[in-house]
């Protein structure tokens, strides 16, 4: 019954939010695409007081087809995809990398609100712009950005990851270029979608370090009567999945997101667009990290769409 209810709430969703705010979001993400890859050209014809005549171009282009397998992700590829940590206050060199999360507007982050309960120290730094933080030469534009605040979503209440979800405000804005721009909001709830990626700096099996390079990966949507039974009720979860604002995300292959990628994002490629993304998920919990057939819970983003604009909006 529960399960039934939870999607009639996803098919409804569109109905309350169509009207404005999915528009605005719509609109929001071909900004951000048209300042990043698109530039007017101006040229005239060689004779005297000549009209100068413009033409766009547009540099929106697809990235390398990803492998199912998973691998670095290649330069300029994921421009959202952020690094969150603790900066030692007195070894400012020194920063502690804890969790993931993604650009979405010029002064905004959207990570897992569990990150900001970090054993590693209170969240006061974000990276963007890198590739692999043990290589200094590749190709990336890496900076850190304080942070001004973080704001957890009200019905997040710890030790239970319902409501997963929490936003970064930086201390300035970005400026977007090909190496830092922001994914764009969900359109739709994903419910439908077979397939996401995931991107972390996350381990790559159970209780090994964190990844140095950027990883990417190819994940199906597991169907929601599956997650229920494997994941039961715990300490994390004791009302259980609740699909109408979780999703459940794994591979028959030792595939997953694994400790470090917490807050980071499972994406979609834009249908129009395929230099963009969309944020459909968040990283919220793994069962037994890169284990086949086991998946891992991440934060329905589409669900908490009023939430994300009204924080954007007013803080």
């Amino acid at each position: 019954m529960w399960l039934r209810w939870a999607h009639l709430l996803l098919a409804l969703l569109p109905i309350h939010l169509i009207f404005g705010q999915i528009n605005d979001i719509v609109r929001t993400c071909t900004s951000y695409k048209k300042s990043v890859f698109e530039e007017q050209i101006g040229y005239s014809f060689l004779f005297p007081n000549a009209p100068v005549m413009y033409e766009t171009i547009d540099n929106c282009l697809s990235y390398t087809p990803l492998i199912v397998g998973g691998q670095p992700a290649d330069p300029k590829e994921f421009p959202h995809v952020a690094r969150l940590g603790h900066r030692n206050e007195r070894e400012r060199a020194k920063i502690e990398w804890f969790c993931g999360g993604t650009l979405i507007s010029d002064r905004f982050v959207l990570t897992a609100a569990h990150c900001f309960e970090s054993e590693q120290g209170e969240l006061n730094v974000v990276r963007l712009g890198d590739l692999d933080f043990e290589n200094d030469q590749e190709d990336a534009s890496p900076r850190n950005y304080a942070v001004a605040n973080y704001y957890r979503h009200p019905q997040f209440i710890s030790p239970a990851l319902y409501n997963d979800i929490g936003m970064v405000k930086l201390a300035e804005r970005v400026q977007f270029d090909r190496y830092k721009h922001p994914a764009c909001l969900p359109f739709e709830s994903g419910q439908n979608m077979p397939s996401f990626i995931a991107v972390g700096w996350g381990s790559t099996n159970f209780a090994s370090k964190s990844s140095a390079k950027l990883l990417k990966v190819k994940l199906n949507y597991i169907a929601d009567d599956v997650c229920r039974r494997v994941i039961g009720k715990s300490d994390d979860y004791p009302r259980g999945f609740e699909p109408a604002t979780q999703m459940c995300v794994g591979s028959s292959r030792a595939m997953d997101t694994c400790s470090g990628d917490s807050g980071g994002p499972i994406l979609v490629y834009h249908k129009e667009y395929p230099c963009m993304y969309h944020v459909m998920g968040i990283t919220s919990a793994g069962i037994a990290c890169g284990t086949p057939r086991i998946p891992s819970i991440y934060t329905r983003v589409y669900y908490y769409l009023d939430w994300i604009t009204h924080i954007m909006a007013n803080f």
